[in-house]
C-alpha cells in the first residue's frame, strides 16, 4: 500500500501542470559537485568555485543562494561575480535557521524557479544542502499537495539530513 502511495505522490507530481518532475536520481554535476537531481532542477551544498565556472557549460542557467550573508566564512561577492561572468542568473534567498519555515518564503523561492525554468538547469544551494531540503519539503507540501509524511521523505532523498533541519520541516508540514 506504501508503494502505491509513493507511486500516486509521483504521478501527481508529474501531471502538476507547473512542474515536470521525473524520478529522483543522483547525478554527478562535475568532478566535485555532486547534487541531488529531480528534473532540471538540482539540489546541493556549497558549490566550488570551479563548480561554479562550469555550470554554464552543463546548460545551467540560475543559481538560487539560500545563504545567509552574515555565515562565518561566507562571502557571497565572488559567488555573485561568477554567475555573473557565466551569464547566469543569480539569486541569494536567504533562509536562516532561526526562523520557521513560511508559505511566503516557499512562494519566493518557487517564483524565480519558475521565472527561469525553460531556460535550463538550476542549482539551489545552502552551506549544507539541509535548508534547500526544507524548502522543498514545504514546497511540495504547499504546491503539489503531498502528504506531511510524502513531502518529508522527499526531501530527505533529495538531501535533508540534518536533525534541526528536519524539525524545522516538521514544524512547517504540522
Amino acid at each position: 500500500m506504501k508503494s502505491l502511495g509513493l507511486i500516486l505522490s509521483l504521478f501527481f507530481l508529474g501531471a502538476c501542470a507547473h512542474k515536470n518532475y521525473p524520478e529522483e536520481s543522483n547525478v554527478q554535476i562535475t568532478k566535485d559537485l555532486v547534487g541531488n537531481r529531480w528534473g532540471n532542477i538540482y539540489f546541493s551544498k556549497q558549490p566550488s568555485k570551479a563548480n561554479l565556472e562550469s555550470l554554464n557549460a552543463n546548460k545551467f542557467k540560475t543559481v538560487i543562494n539560500l545563504r545567509e550573508k552574515k555565515e562565518k566564512g561566507y562571502n557571497e561577492s565572488w559567488e555573485r561575480r561568477i554567475a555573473k561572468e557565466q551569464q547566469l542568473n543569480y539569486y541569494n534567498i536567504p533562509f536562516s535557521m532561526k526562523n520557521e519555515m513560511s508559505d511566503e518564503y516557499v512562494e519566493q523561492v518557487t517564483s524565480i524557479v519558475m521565472k527561469h525554468r525553460k531556460e535550463g538547469k538550476t542549482l539551489i544551494h545552502c552551506s549544507s544542502g539541509n535548508r534547500v531540503g526544507v524548502w522543498l519539503g514545504a514546497h511540495l507540501k504547499k504546491d503539489h499537495k503531498l502528504s506531511n509524511k510524502e513531502s518529508l521523505s522527499l526531501a530527505k532523498k533529495l538531501g535533508l539530513t540534518n536533525k534541526k533541519a528536519i524539525k524545522k520541516l516538521e514544524n512547517y508540514l504540522n
